[in-house]
This record gives C-alpha cells, structure tokens and sequence, in this order.
C-alpha cells in the first residue's frame, strides 16, 4: 500500500515497510543448537586450559613470595617490588578474566537450553545434563573465590608483600576448585553433546524418512514444479545430515565409533542423491521413474534412525561400563588401603619406630592421591559419581598429615598420632561406603551420563514427603497418638528415611540444597519420635514438602500448568508487614535495611548466600 504525506511543506510519494516473519523449521533449530553447542564445548575447552595456567602462575608467584620473604632482614625488605606487584596485578587481572568467561558460560547454557525448548527440539535427558554443568559452574564461583581476589586486590593497592603472599595461597585453593569443576564440565558437556546430537539426528533421520514417504504417495498426483522443490528440499536436509553425521565420527572418534558414523554418513548421502534424482525426473514429467527414485531414498533412510538410535544405546552403555570398572577398581584400592591404615594405627599403639610409622603412612598417603586422581576423572565421567567423595578422601589426608606432624616433634606423640590415624581410618571406611552407592547408582543407571536418573530423585521424595505430610495431618485432632503410637512411629520412620535420602543427594553433589532440606526433615523425625506432634509441626513438614518440589522442578525445569489460568496482582501500601522485633533485627541504627555480616552468612551454602544478599539488595532499592 502507499500513501502521500507533506514533508517540508511539500508532498511526497511514501510506501510502508514490509515485513516477512519466518520460523525456523524443526530441522534448523536442531542444527543450531548443534553447532552452539560446538562453540560451548570449544570455550569449556579454552576456558578449563587457561584454568590451569592461572592456577600453576599464581603457586609459583606465592612461591616466590615465601622465598623472598623467608630471605628478607628488616623492614625495608619487607616491602613489595614493582616486579612483583606487576605480576600479582596481572594474576588478578586474569582470575577476574576467568570469573567473567565462566559466568558468560553459563549463560550460554541457559540461552541454550532456552532457545531448544522454546522450539520443542531438545532431548530431557540432554536438558538436566546441561542443568548438572550448569550447577557445576555455579559451585565453583563462590563467593569466597571474589572475596580471596578481593583481598588480593586490596593488599597490592596497599603494597603490603604480607598479606599479598597470603592473598595468593588463598586464592590458589579456590582456583583449585574453579579448575576441578570447570574440566569436569567440559568433559560433561562433552558427552551430554555427543549423546543430544545422536538424539537429535535420529530425529532428523526419522523426520526425513517420514517426509521422503508421504512425497512417494503424492508425487503421481501433485504439481510437477512445487514437487520437485520439495524434493530438492529434502535432499539438501539429507546432506546436512550426513555432514553432520561426519563431524559427529569426528568426536566419537576416541569412543571407537568413527566406522558406524561414517557408513550412517554415506546412508545420508546415498539418499540425497537419490533425492535429487527423483527431483529432476518430476520437473521433467517422469513420475513414475520419480517415485521410484523416491522410493529407494526411502528405503537408503530405513535403517538410519534404528541405527543412530542403536549407537547411542551402546555408547551409554559403553561409558557406564567404563565408570563401573572405574569404581571397582578404586574400591578394591581403597580396601587395601584401609587395611593398611589399620595397620599404621595399631602401629601408633603398639610404640611402632616413628620411622617405621613414616614411611608405612606416606605410602598410604600416596595411594590415597592416587585414588583421589580416579575417581576426579571418573566424576567428570558421569553425574553419578559423587564429588564429594573427593572432599573426603582430602579429609582422611588431612589426618594422616596430622598423625604424622604428631611424630614429628621433639617428643613424638604416639597417642595423638595414633587417634589421627584411627580418624583416617574412619574417613576412608566413609569413602569406601559413598563409593558402594555411586557404583549401585551409575550401574542401575539407564543413561550414559546418569544425569536422568540423578535429577529425578528430589520430585520422588517430595511425593514422599507429601504423603508424610498428609498422614501427621489426619493424626493431628485425634487424641492418645502420643511418643508410643504406632501410626506416629511409623510416620517418624518415613521423615527419617526421607532425610537419610536427602542427605546423600547432597553428598553426591547432584542437589545443592539438598542438606538444608535433610536437616529440617531430620528434626522433624525428632520431633515425631518425640510425639510432639502440633499444627506448627504439620506446617513445617508441609513447607518442607513445597521446598522439595520447587527443588525438582528448578532442577528438572519448570513444567507450566496449562489447565490453570494464572493471574497475578500488584502490591499495595500494606503490603509488607513486619514485626517489630523482626524490623528492629534487619534494620541498622538509622532505620534503613542492614545487610547480612559476613558471619551471619558462613552457615550457609555459597549459592545461598549468593540468593540472600541478592534478596537483601533487591529489598534494599524498593522504594
């Protein structure tokens, strides 16, 4: 349509804008989110690579600080260099570098994971591997990771080389954690790639055979020029495919694939050309010969998406069985370790030699790491695989080196370095015990990664604790259920397990809220036990139970509930209502809203002090 509109006192012609809108179709939204997730993996790759150069830069610098500070004589040399400023500034340069390439990861995942379920094209097993790295990321920056570089930061604006050189062996152990988690994720992402590509092609494959058949049974009777352009359409799609299928026996290389992607490759390829043989016979009248073209593309499909299908089933089960050998062979060391370890320590109580002593815990220690080494890899492996086990292995290092800083003193201290070794001793019968259920786990598993199996535990007991919930209420008006009922002993019993189970989702690390929630379910079993069962008490586990599904679904992603209309409403001026004592808690002396000490945040987990000072901030600008 045009118009005419005056302009500086004249007329002149004017026409309105078009605009064409155009959906991707389902085949392009599966290549997109294939090749964003080349381009994560390239950045994990980069980012997990320059992890470890920070971290060795900043032990050697802290090394050379004690050096330096071990020869200094005097005040005056206490003082720290330009040279040395120089390179701490620029290690705090690149830790605050690193912080900003692993916060733009994780929103790459999530644009990701968005952009694929807006579309319908993505995989759920594909989508909770995501949320396991995504939390991965999250673990690793922590606060105390920008309060380590703050303090850094701090100590060189003042040119303090004491509280520099400490500054840099704290920030060494959260570049540690940083480093860990970013090589796991990688190697996470990796496979969560390899098996959402597998998903997504035998979709594309099965896709393309379905539409090569409806165009065989309507090629005869149908437009000669709008056929062979679909046609031509679907032969294109079937080269996509078979590129993609080559670049995929590119990645799997190392899996021993290769062979089967690469004849999937030439399946795709076969059909395009078939495909676009049909296309040029419609265009030149010969149908019938046309559809038979189509008809052997069809066929070249057949087998595509059983076999893609196939492949992915036995890299799964290749990968599982590959963590489970992983396992055992970590728990058959940790055996003979803890063997050895009851050994050392009934070494302590008979007066063994401290030399003796020495040498049996060092080697003890050595194997520890080695074991510790594995089971890092096998974590980065498959969700299943509980990093925790690590920070347990570190506890029972950390008491062997204590039994053996008892030995050596002036005066060894066979007694406490023998309680040092007996605490080891529990520490790795603890290791041994969280290995057993990680192997259960990850052999019992159906996917590759375990993350399906993983990410569903918190929905099942919140269903769990919902039916605790509902049997304390229908006890709550009826007299004599005291400490000695039946029915209420039985209740505590379901709370109890429900916190048993919560409390091994946090110590596999696949639920960072898990341990608040084991605690609250835990005193809620004292409770029941107790038979101090009142409103208060049934509120409480109905809370509990509101946690635990907002839990499962902020892992699983949140699932709409299409049949409710939902509506929302403004605040008003009465909205907020505190009490007075709750006021004159959050308030500083002027009246305005105080933020949470650090003291008053250590006793929670890093992601949530992360969403309390959040809270308090946003609380903090509300008019």
């Amino acid at each position: 349509r045009s118009r005419r509109r005056a302009c500086r006192g004249r007329e002149s012609p004017a026409a309105s804008r078009e605009y064409a809108f155009r959906l991707p179709r389902p085949d392009e939204v599966r290549a997109a989110a294939r090749e964003a997730s080349q381009q994560i993996a390239q950045q994990l790759d980069s980012a997990a690579a320059q992890s470890r150069r920070l971290e060795r830069s900043t032990e050697d610098l802290a090394n050379e600080r004690n050096r330096a500070d071990a020869s200094s004589r005097g005040d005056q040399d206490k003082a720290l260099t330009f040279a040395a400023a120089q390179r701490a500034q620029q290690v705090a340069k690149d830790q605050q570098g690193m912080i900003d390439q692993a916060e733009a990861l994780q929103r790459q995942l999530e644009e990701l994971q968005r952009a694929a379920e807006a579309a319908g094209a993505s995989d759920p097993e594909w989508q909770r591997q995501l949320d396991d790295i995504r939390r991965q990321l999250d673990h690793a920056l922590t606060p105390e990771l920008r309060q380590k570089l703050g303090e850094l930061q701090r100590a060189l604006r003042d040119l303090d080389a004491d509280r520099t050189r400490e500054a840099l062996q704290d920030l060494k152990a959260q570049q540690q954690q940083l480093r860990e988690a970013l090589e796991r994720s990688r190697e996470l992402f990796r496979r969560a790639a390899i098996e959402g590509d597998l998903a997504n092609l035998h979709a594309e494959a099965k896709e393309l055979q379905d539409q090569q058949r409806q165009w065989d049974r309507q090629v005869a009777a149908a437009d000669s020029g709008r056929a062979a352009q679909t046609e031509q359409l679907l032969a294109d799609r079937a080269d996509s495919l078979g590129a993609a299928l080559e670049h995929l026996g590119d990645q799997v290389q190392q899996e021993g694939r290769e062979a089967a992607m690469d004849q999937a490759a030439r399946q795709a390829r076969d059909a395009a050309q078939q495909m676009r043989q049909a296309s040029r016979q419609v265009r030149s009248g010969q149908r019938q010969e046309a559809q038979q073209s189509g008809q052997q593309a069809e066929q070249k499909l057949g087998a595509l998406p059983e076999d893609l299908q196939e492949q992915r089933d036995q890299m799964q089960a290749q990968w599982r069985s590959e963590v489970t050998g992983q396992l055992d062979a970590a728990l058959q060391e940790m055996s003979r370790l803890t063997s050895s370890q009851l050994d050392v320590a009934e070494g302590y109580r008979r007066g063994e030699s401290a030399g003796s002593l020495r040498q049996r815990e060092g080697e003890v220690t050595e194997g520890t790491q080695r074991v510790l080494d594995q089971l890092r890899d096998a974590s980065g492996k498959n969700a299943l695989v509980s990093p925790q086990l690590g920070l347990n292995l570190a506890m029972a290092q950390a008491q062997m080196k204590g039994a053996l800083d008892a030995l050596g003193a002036a005066t060894p201290n066979f007694r406490e370095g023998g309680d040092r070794a007996e605490a080891a001793v529990d520490a790795l019968n603890a290791v041994s015990q969280q290995l057993l259920r990680s192997r259960s786990d990850v052999g019992g598993a159906q996917s590759g990664s375990g993350m399906q199996e993983a990410m569903e535990r918190m929905s099942q007991l919140a269903q769990q604790q919902q039916g605790v919930s509902q049997g304390a209420q229908s006890l709550l008006p009826m007299p004599g259920q005291g400490q000695g009922s039946p029915q209420m002993q039985g209740l505590a019993a379901q709370q109890r397990a429900i916190a048993e189970q919560l409390e091994r989702l946090r110590a596999g690390g696949q639920s960072p809220g898990a341990g608040q929630l084991a605690d609250e379910a835990r005193d809620l079993a004292r409770r029941l036990e107790a038979g101090r069962l009142d409103r208060a008490t049934v509120e409480r586990q109905d809370r509990l139970f509101h946690r635990m599904l907002d839990a499962g679904r902020t892992l699983q992603g949140q699932q709409e509930d299409q049949q409710k209309e939902r509506t929302s409403t403004g605040a008003s001026g009465d909205s907020v209502r505190l009490p007075p004592a709750l006021r004159a808690r959050l308030a500083d002396g002027e009246g305005r809203l105080r933020m949470p000490s650090w003291e008053e945040l250590q006793r929670f987990a890093p992601e949530e002090r992360r969403l309390v000072v959040d809270y308090f901030r946003r609380l903090a600008v509300t008019p």
